[in-house]
């Protein structure tokens, strides 16, 4: 049976004598980094780790409740999205017009229609122009 957990300038120690000083200092360094998203799911991480502690009785609560608003909060990043109909149409008339190899025209001339990343558009096995089909395999699937 394990009973003990190990935290960066922590040291093995049983999770029960972990204290919130000790969670924050361990996170610290991490948030100095300007890793705010990762110091984040770090304490979900230890979060989960202390719920499970909880549920088998080797701790009292989860004491990483008590660091809400303690990170810097991490910045999300907006990608660059035309939502303008007349912008659309600008956009897949340049597309049209754009000279390149003609695997890639139509690759680029397909993404929009089918609305999925370059990266992931339909390679042969998955197409059945007989029935006019693309399967998508589930390895490619997000969910």
């Amino acid at each position: 049976m394990v009973t003990e957990f190990v935290l960066p300038n922590i040291g093995s120690q049983p999770i029960h004598k972990i204290t919130l000083a000790d969670v924050l200092a361990a996170l610290r360094p991490i948030e100095a980094r300007g890793k705010h998203e990762t110091a984040h799911r770090t304490k979900r991480y230890v979060g989960q780790i202390f719920r499970y502690a909880v549920a088998t009785s080797r701790a009292e609560r989860d004491i990483t409740t008590d660091l809400r608003g303690a990170l810097t909060p991490s910045t999300t990043k907006n990608h660059a999205a035309v939502t303008d109909p007349a912008a659309i149409v600008a956009l897949l008339r340049a597309i049209d017009g754009y000279c390149c190899q003609p695997m890639t025209h139509a690759a680029i001339m397909l993404a929009p229609v089918v609305f999925v990343p370059l990266g992931e558009l339909a390679e042969w096995p998955e197409i059945n122009l007989n029935v006019g089909e693309w399967r998508i395999p589930t390895r490619k699937m997000k969910m």
